[in-house]
């Protein structure tokens, strides 16, 4: 029964939880200037731009949405056209509501439900607004009835506070070491070995495709556990990549950072050693070459600790490249 709850606790960790190998620190490259000509739209500007894609996406109609004449547009990691996928599908959203805001950059980033045909499935979203038009939308949609990592409840996603609260002004972190802390749980994961080179708070929690995955107060086994503690347990030693980290979206009022990237697992490993010593032995379909494709969502604290974490998953071919271009350590 152990052995079982530990695979299904490496399970659990692994969907939610997202270039090069892992070195002793993550090296993060000279922070980028953030382009003047997108920062003319403040957070209600930028919200707003996100309520009217949602209505556009009901009322099957782009035009319903203001936006450039070459808007790219992805969905699971495929360039669509506007009106296609998703686009021909919704016919409804939910309630729960995540909205991240980066008016310096031009960039929203959003977590919902949206039903299909009354379906419910949940979405990460992520969207650059230059001069009043959308320029880039880009979707990761976990759907319950395709295969893309174990999937809760939609009907159970709650409202989060604690993703609208404010960081007092003058206990704000740079867009620069927010993204170093949202970077630094990444190579924490990539071969994880134990060491811990991200901050975490105590009382950090992991929420991934709708289902609490770390400080469950209703789970057993690896998923009761914090943040920290089971990454301590090197249980991920056979997560081969944590790649092409894209950090699309910086809140810094609200302490939020937005990345979109990869897990890689080749699949090569199939026994080894917890840090404890206990023997484990890797269970389909960790024992198989494929990846996962993610937006992950990290809420830090004043104290700079990552106190929550939010991932819509999907699982894509092994080693499958994303359209969008690298963006830097801005």
């Amino acid at each position: 029964m152990a052995r079982k709850l530990l695979v299904a606790g490496a399970f659990a960790i692994l969907i939610c939880g997202f270039v090069a190998l892992r070195s002793a620190k993550p090296a993060l490259a000279a922070a980028a200037p953030v382009p003047a000509a997108a920062n003319d739209c403040d957070r209600a500007c930028l919200n707003g731009f996100v309520d009217k894609f949602l209505a556009a996406l009901v009322a099957h109609d782009p035009s319903k949405l203001s936006h450039t004449p070459d808007l790219e547009y992805s969905e699971n990691n495929v360039m669509l056209k506007p009106g296609d996928g998703l686009w021909a599908t919704a016919d409804g959203i939910g309630s729960y509501k995540i909205y991240i805001d980066d008016p310096e950059a031009g960039e929203v980033g959003y977590y919902g439900v949206v039903s299909e045909d009354t379906h419910p499935s949940i979405f990460g979203m992520r969207m650059k607004v230059v001069h009043q038009k959308v320029s880039e939308i880009q979707v990761v949609l976990a759907r319950r009835d395709q295969p893309s990592s174990p999937f809760g409840n939609p009907d159970n996603l709650k409202d989060k506070p604690i993703f609208s609260e404010d960081v007092p002004a003058d206990k704000r972190l740079s867009r620069a070491k927010l993204i170093s802390i949202a970077d630094s749980y990444f190579s924490t994961i990539q071969q994880n070995s134990g060491k811990i080179y991200a901050p975490f708070a105590g009382d950090c929690q992991r929420v991934e495709n709708g289902m609490i995955t770390a400080n469950n107060p209703n789970g057993t086994g690896v998923a009761k556990q914090g943040c920290e503690e089971q990454l301590n347990k090197g249980l991920l030693v056979f997560v081969t990549r944590c790649r092409d980290r894209r950090f699309v979206v910086v809140d810094q009022q609200k302490g939020l950072v937005l990345v979109n990237g990869f897990f890689d697992h080749a699949g090569v490993i199939t026994h080894y050693q917890l840090t404890d010593g206990t023997p484990h032995t890797v269970a389909p379909p960790f024992d198989r070459p494929y990846s996962f494709n993610m937006f992950e969502l990290f809420k830090v604290n004043e104290d700079g600790k990552i106190r929550q974490i939010e991932a819509v998953i999907l699982t894509v071919p092994y080693h499958m490249p994303t359209p969008w271009p690298p963006t830097p350590m801005k």
